[in-house]
């Protein structure tokens, strides 16, 4: 059955990084911590995102990658989604503002995890196969 809120796909905890950090620095965070984005922060206040993307467009721009994150991140409109949203509505701010990862708030607006087109993506996977259950268990030799 299809999550019917979005922050059923949060697998992971947030990982941020305050304002200040090196954009450098906070690459290294993502590389440990396997994730395609970091929340910038400024004390509790979140001021920021900085994805896979914005590492891209910094490299090709030959970008300083010691400069302070919120410089080469996204610091203005950050796109967020409340936590009880549809998954049907993610997928649509995601294309609306061809963007691959939406901060996900509660009702108090505190960000509690991000997600990614690929837990989107994933999800329709796994739905697709569950509604081919018969032809799935015919493949694999089921009764």
């Amino acid at each position: 059955m299809m999550p019917n809120k979005i922050k059923l796909l949060i697998n992971k905890p947030i990982v941020k990084v305050q304002k200040g950090t090196s954009t450098k620095e906070a690459v290294k965070i993502m590389a440990k911590e396997n994730v395609g984005s970091i929340l910038i922060f400024d004390g509790d206040k979140l001021i920021g995102i900085f994805t896979e993307r914005d590492l891209l467009k910094a490299v090709a721009k030959d970008e300083d990658l010691n400069k302070p994150v919120e410089e080469l991140g996204t610091t203005e409109n950050l796109i967020t989604i409340d936590e009880d949203a549809p998954l049907n509505v993610a997928a649509e701010l995601m294309s609306k503002h061809c963007i691959r990862h939406l901060i996900v708030i509660d009702k108090s607006g505190k960000p509690i995890g991000v997600i990614s087109i690929r837990d989107i993506v994933g999800e329709k996977h796994i739905l697709s196969i569950l509604s081919n259950v018969d032809k799935v268990e015919e493949w694999i030799g089921g009764d």
